[in-house]
């Protein structure tokens, strides 16, 4: 560039005459290359190329140059000033869609629509001005068949001998399947009804969608990205519960289905279920995580509100029982408490737990279908009234089979008198074979039944009842539960209440 006047790259003074089909600037001044290119179009018409062809002393180097240029599937050109094509390989003919014929003195505009071509022009001559190279520009082609194809180019000043640029260079690539996959991951990304994130180590948002935004209350991510600079401070509604989540992402490396209470911007609550994972670089350094939340604030809602239906209903049916065996009226809510605790001794997740103590409630449902009259008898069962107890686990199945609970309460119910030997009933299975739920029901009922007093006797106490469940552990009751039934009245005070 000459003057300060003159923009480099494509600005000459007649940009009509480049949006001619292999038209060039000035027809007298490519007219003796117009007539070399169709000898040898290409890189073999390259001026440079026949130079060092030509010279024995550098033959070998420039076999080895055609050789590379030939070879790899970059295309590889140099432009003048104006952009048209003075050199180039085979690959930019691939990729372009036009022979070498075509190609030679061919410019830029011939290919690129208006707005591409303006992005082409200002990317080359910040090189021009800078002298500094460009590296993944990308801009949108038209081939000579009408397609268009993504390409992403490295750009560089051509210079000649004596180090004055006369032009520029450029490696190009085809970049089409790529971009249309961005293009699709991105339109997800926009769209997804979930929050999508990457943020860093010190708590703060990378990226973020739309969908991030709303759920979290801010107006854009952009709003979200700059408005939480603490995620663990600003975001979690309870602390405790973000020192978890940690703990876990530390010890696992992700997290998934995490549940967890969000504060928005506006200050309400809600509830979101949390997926995170580490990103590593290939040293196995930490990058950022990157995650997805959804809003399970109705869901949750929800959820409780069927709890609450389903915790009336299963006190309505309890209480069925008691009303027709006072003697046992407390029972099956003191079986419960103690399920729950062994459970919880044993690590059971909370949800086993609470279906536990659901199906420990109404454990002994079935004796509604028992005569009042047995089950209040003051004396020893004959063997047929025992038989006719006995039914009661069957019934209590029957009950309960078709309602819809979320845990297998009816199997609970049924199998809470099996033994580990096979000498339970009423189908006389062994080990593993019964619900570890029921193996814990079991124990907490022999427990709670001996301890507490009895039409036909008094109460014989809580240690003649872990006498009798530690003496048994393994050939009628699970050795783990008995261990941590045992464990909590022993060692840590558990009392029945």
């Amino acid at each position: 560039m000459k003057n300060e006047n003159k923009a480099a790259y494509g600005k000459n003074k007649n940009p009509k005459a480049a949006n001619k089909k292999a038209s060039p600037t000035k027809k007298s001044s490519l007219s003796k290359k117009k007539k070399d290119i169709k000898k040898n179009p290409g890189l073999k018409g390259s001026s440079s190329f026949r130079k060092l062809a030509a010279t024995p002393r550098y033959r070998k180097h420039a076999e080895r140059y055609q050789n590379i240029l030939e070879n790899i599937r970059d295309g590889y050109f140099e432009v003048d000033y104006d952009g048209n094509f003075i050199f180039f390989n085979d690959s930019v003919g691939r990729i372009l869609g036009y022979s070498s014929e075509e190609l030679m003195g061919m410019n830029y505009r011939q290919y690129t629509d208006k707005d591409n071509a303006k992005k082409v022009f200002q990317s080359y001559n910040k090189v021009y001005k800078t002298g500094e190279p460009a590296e993944g520009f990308d801009w949108l082609i038209i081939r000579k068949d009408g397609t268009k194809r993504y390409i992403e180019a490295s750009i560089s000043l051509l210079k000649d001998s004596s180090g004055k640029p006369k032009g520029f260079r450029s490696i190009i690539r085809d970049i089409t399947e790529r971009k249309l996959m961005e293009e699709k991951y991105r339109r997800i990304f926009e769209n997804a009804q979930n929050g999508i994130y990457q943020s860093t180590l010190e708590g703060r948002f990378i990226i973020a969608n739309q969908s991030m935004a709303r759920i979290l209350g801010y107006d854009s991510p952009e709003d979200l990205i700059s408005g939480i600079t603490d995620i663990s401070c600003q975001l979690y509604a309870h602390p405790d519960e973000c020192i978890q989540f940690i703990e876990m992402m530390e010890k696992q490396g992700q997290v998934k289905d995490f549940e967890v209470r969000f504060r928005r911007k506006d200050g309400r609550v809600i509830w979101v279920s949390r997926n995170m994972q580490v990103v590593r670089d290939e040293k196995g350094q930490v990058l950022y995580y990157e995650g997805i939340i959804e809003d399970i604030t109705d869901k949750k809602d929800s959820l409780e509100r069927l709890r609450n239906a389903l915790g009336g209903t299963v006190r309505a049916l309890a209480s069925v029982v008691e009303t027709r065996d006072p003697y046992t009226a407390g029972h099956q809510r003191h079986v419960a408490d103690l399920a729950r605790a062994i459970a919880t001794e044993m690590n059971l997740s909370a949800d086993r737990i609470e279906g536990l103590r659901v199906a420990a409630i109404i454990h002994d449902i079935g004796k509604i279908s028992v005569p009042a009259e047995i089950l209040t008898k003051p004396g020893k069962l004959t063997e047929l009234e025992f038989g006719i107890i006995k039914i009661h686990t069957q019934s209590g199945y029957n009950i309960l089979k078709d309602i819809d609970f979320p845990w297998p309460v009816a199997m609970m119910v049924y199998e809470h008198h099996e033994r580990m030997n096979g000498t339970g009933y009423p189908r006389n299975l062994k080990g593993d074979e019964i619900l570890l739920e029921a193996r814990i029901l079991a124990v907490s009922d022999v427990v709670e039944s001996m301890a507490s007093h009895r039409p036909y006797r008094a109460s014989l106490g809580v240690e003649t009842a872990l006498d009798e469940i530690e003496k048994n552990r393994g050939s009628l009751y699970d050795e783990s539960v008995v261990e941590a039934c045992l464990n909590l009245f022993r060692e840590k005070g558990f009392k029945l209440i």
